[in-house]
């Protein structure tokens, strides 16, 4: 009997050709026990010599890379090997009868393979050229059969570029006696499809006939991804082998997709196969009958939900849950409950893979009562896996649980924030009444379960902390719905900020997004706290009322009270001394630690009380500010990032200008000015001033100052002559890494891509200090941001970057540096500024109501946040958005293996104040 597939994510295949383990299907990545048998005949040498490699007789042969690469042999051919060699012969022979000189020397250039460097620098001379120019190149090398490796790229790239002729010569490549080349070949049409690909449906046939082991299975599943139906003998023969499950896609990653084998023949044929002997086909049946999940194959899946394979019961779990009706439930309920704790483990992730939250919720049914610790721990497992999916689907079947079985609050609590996670404003309610709940009355130490990241929850108020910021998220997404939320909540969260020792900034921030009347008097009090300043040569502890002032000060200007427009300006003019130099340098000695600090809170509390409140009355004394070199720089940061929110088009010429002026200055104080206005730019760009800006980008110029601008230059956009300008500050190693960077944040793809690989002739340190200064480049993303389709540019630009080469390396970096930003997310960062919560909501609703431009850009961002929830519910949609969610989440549960980067360095440090933390 053969095993199934192995569905562990495959690294990369090896040079020589051998094949790793098999994968399995449907998407699944968990590890099973077995694998698939390898024959003993390939395993009979090792390393292999070239008898092994593709193309070679029969008895040594291995099936090459998945990618239908192989031996990546860059050598200089037979005849310099000095192997016998026909062409030799004759080469000799004419030498020897005369007049043959021309004709030799023909043959011998012919004969002679690139070396391992002019391929690289091929490549890179190619993919530095703009798409148009590189598109002629790689058509040439799609048609050259003496450089197997440039035209496999060739193929490759032709279909990343939608080209046309790349069905015409992938069909031609077919024709060749290289696997490794026939390989991708068949990747590339079926990169294509239907019916784009379907000229090269004939060619694949063909070429199936004369295939081995090293390119059958991705010239059978390219047949498969075309809807030949001729084909489906051979796939079934492959997967039952292992093979079809191996094959990656363009791009890496898994391709095999049941769903698609399914198209070749009805699902009527496939459940006929549910009792096969093989585990791997009763598996495949149980994908695809519980992908379709209608109530006719009930009793099929019920036979194959108590599977003895174990594997084979979980997808059948999946397609169960679906169906739902009492018939269904009661076996998958009762599979659960039979389940030992790694193989509950498995049919979850079943069920959440297949099904989503809602299946997460009906799994609820099967937590054991007793003993209470394990209560606790599977309720808890359950609740953390909806988190982790974040299925806006979730709603209905969530709090039709919460209804009937009247959970406790602490349970009710997590409810109502998985609810909250997916922007469902009926979270609120179980929030509100959650937040009434003392953590010493809820929690009892003898219950040793009853504890989280934070410890045992009797001493931690972590719960009610996440509700709050939850609640002030749902009212960020839902504006319109202030009257609801407030009177779900406001009471019961003023109560608990009240009963705190100092208000909670995320309660502060419920209340003020949902303009509480009740909490407004409380709030100016905190904000304009009536003690005095610390004295000069004051010891801490610091004075808590200066530190719950700057939350205050922000919310009360999120609230827009009018009688504390003046009062917050006023905070900008207590300095006792204005000569007095609070800067950090000068708050390090002195005695002037604690007055400084008082000092910066207000000020930046009052700075982004401002942005939030948004009134060009405050651009002016926000400028003055900024400019009084004598203030900490944090504080005249804020106000900087304040003046974006507040600036109307005149007044943001003006600071254009100031930045342009303060950054041509010497001293390194006028710089820093620059740089805050530059980072202004960075938030409400002026285009026009893009050329300028580019201008100051000199050798002269202080690294920090350079960066700011180039993310000015970057995130604002710039014309064509600017770009210019840029490709040519890229020679110049001291301002390289600047312009560089304000072309990939602001540049088209083909700009970004361009620019990456021009660092093919600037060395690996050049290219390692531009990936740090990619990663840093993004601050916090503001609702600007996703509004101009800032988000959506990025992630194209990182995607466009991850397929070119440096060195003949992929710069995959630019995908995961750029992803790990999206992970920092989770907390609130300031005015205007985007949660995770928050964005992934206006992403879903953008990629349903969006244009096609935008649901593109969704949900590719989406893919790249790794959103499968929100994929999930996408898939549902009609026509091209339900096609585009579906390959997505497709590609995002298949992905490439590759080797994470270490970016712990760069992250940034926690600041505090608007955190969970608090």
């Amino acid at each position: 009997m053969l095993d199934r597939p192995n569905p562990q994510p495959e690294p990369s295949p090896l040079p020589n050709g051998k094949q790793p383990p098999p994968r399995g299907i449907g998407g699944n990545t968990r590890p099973i026990k077995r694998r698939l048998r390898t024959p003993d005949r390939l395993l009979a040498k090792w390393p292999p010599d070239d008898a092994d490699l593709p193309g070679a007789p029969p008895g040594g042969a291995v099936p090459p890379a998945p990618a239908g690469g192989g031996g990546a042999d860059f050598g200089d051919g037979d005849f310099k090997k000095g192997r016998f060699n026909p062409v030799t012969i004759i080469v000799a022979l004419l030498i020897v009868a005369g007049g043959a000189a021309a004709l030799f020397f023909g043959i011998k250039q012919g004969q002679e393979k690139m070396t391992v460097e002019q391929v690289v620098k091929e490549k890179k001379n190619i993919f530095v050229l703009p798409v148009k120019d590189q598109i002629p190149r790689w058509r040439t090398w799609a048609a050259n059969s003496n450089e197997w490796s440039l035209q496999q790229e060739a193929l490759i790239q032709l279909a990343y570029a939608e080209d046309p002729e790349g069905v015409t010569l992938a069909v031609k490549a077919l024709e060749q006696p290289d696997h490794r080349v026939k390989g991708v070949a068949a990747q590339v049409l079926a990169y294509y499809g239907t019916p784009k690909g379907d000229a090269g449906k004939a060619a694949l046939l063909k070429a199936l006939a004369d295939a081995d082991e090293s390119d059958r299975p991705q010239i059978v599943w390219a047949l498969v991804t075309l809807k030949e139906p001729a084909v489906f003998k051979d796939a079934m023969d492959q997967y039952r082998k292992g093979f079809l499950s191996k094959v990656e896609r363009l791009g890496g990653g898994v391709a095999f997709d049941p769903e698609k084998l399914a198209q070749l023949v009805s699902l009527d044929e496939f459940a006929k196969l549910a009792g096969d002997q093989s585990p791997s086909v009763r598996q495949l049946v149980a994908t695809l009958l519980s992908r379709d999940a209608t109530p006719k194959w009930t009793q099929t899946l019920i036979q194959l939900v108590k599977d003895p394979d174990s594997e084979v019961g979980r997808e059948a779990a999946t397609g169960l849950g679906k169906i739902g009706d009492e018939t269904a439930r009661a076996p998958l309920l009762a599979a659960l409950g039979t389940s030992d704790k790694e193989n509950r483990q498995k049919f979850l992730e079943a069920l959440r893979d297949g099904i989503g939250g809602e299946g997460l919720v009906l799994a609820l049914a099967s937590v054991k009562k007793d003993p209470p610790e394990t209560e606790w721990f599977q309720t808890k497992q359950l609740f953390e896996m909806m988190k982790d999916i974040a299925d806006p689907r979730v709603g209905d079947s969530l709090v039709k649980w919460l209804d009937g079985s009247k959970p406790t609050l602490h349970w009710q609590g997590e409810a109502g924030t998985r609810l909250a996670e997916v922007g469902d404003v009926r979270a609120a309610k179980y929030l509100g009444e959650r937040m009434r709940a003392d953590p010493l009355k809820l929690y009892a130490q003898e219950r040793f379960w009853e504890a989280d990241e934070g410890g045992h929850l009797s001493r931690t108020d972590l719960p009610r902390v996440v509700a709050t910021r939850m609640l002030a998220d749902l009212a960020t997404i839902h504006p319109d719905k202030k009257d609801e939320l407030k009177a779900a909540a406001e009471d019961s969260v003023i109560f608990w900020i009240k009963d705190r020792p100092q208000p909670h900034a995320n309660g502060l921030r419920f209340l003020a997004a949902v303009q509480s009347e009740k909490i407004k008097n409380d709030l100016r009090d905190w904000a304009f706290p009536k003690d005095p300043l610390p004295k000069e040569g004051a010891q801490p502890p610091f004075p808590t009322s200066f530190e719950t002032a700057q939350s205050a000060l922000r919310y009360v200007g999120l609230m827009k009270d009018e009688p504390s427009f003046p009062k917050l300006l006023e905070q900008f003019k207590r300095k006792p001394d204005k000569k007095m130099d609070i800067t950090q340098d000068a708050l390090q000695g002195a005695g002037l630690a604690m007055l400084g600090m008082a000092l910066r809170a207000v000020g930046y509390g009052a700075a982004q009380g401002l942005g939030q409140w948004g009134d060009n009355k405050a651009s002016k004394p926000l400028m003055e500010f900024i400019e009084d070199e004598s203030w900490h720089e944090e504080a005249r940061q804020a106000a900087c990032d304040a003046l974006a929110w507040c600036a109307d088009d005149k007044t943001m010429s003006e600071v254009a200008k100031k930045a342009k002026e303060y950054g041509a200055k010497k001293e390194p104080r006028k710089q820093l000015i620059g740089a805050c206005y530059a980072s202004t730019l960075s938030l409400k760009p002026v285009p026009a001033i893009a050329g300028e800006l580019a201008d100051l980008l000199t050798p002269e110029l202080d690294i920090g100052l350079r960066m700011a601008y180039a993310r000015a230059i970057g995130i604002g956009g710039f014309d064509q002559a600017t770009e210019v300008k840029l490709f040519e500050k890229l020679q110049n190693p001291e301002i390289r890494n600047a312009a560089a960077l304000a072309l990939i944040l602001g540049g088209t793809a083909e700009t970004a891509a361009r620019t990456v690989a021009m660092y093919g002739d600037f060395g690996p340190d050049a290219l390692n200090d531009l990936k740090d200064h990619y990663f840093r480049a993004f601050g916090y993303w503001s609702d600007e941001d996703f509004k101009r389709g800032n988000l959506y540019r990025w992630v194209t630009n990182a995607e466009a970057i991850a397929r070119i080469k440096v060195a003949d390396v992929p710069q995959e970096w630019s995908r995961q540096r750029l992803q790990s930003q999206f992970d920092n997310l989770k907390f609130d960062n300031g005015p205007h500024s985007e949660t995770r919560v928050v964005l992934r909501y206006r992403l879903w609703q953008d990629a349903k109501a969006g244009d096609a431009t935008r649901k593109k850009g969704a949900i590719q961002t989406l893919k790249f946040m790794k959103e499968r929830g929100v994929l999930m519910a996408l898939r549902q949609e009609q026509g091209e958005t339900g096609e585009m969610a579906k390959r997505a989440f497709f590609e995002l549960m298949n992905p490439k293996a590759m080797i994470a980067e270490d970016l712990t360095a760069l992250q940034p440090k926690d600041k505090g104040g608007n955190g969970d933390k608090q």
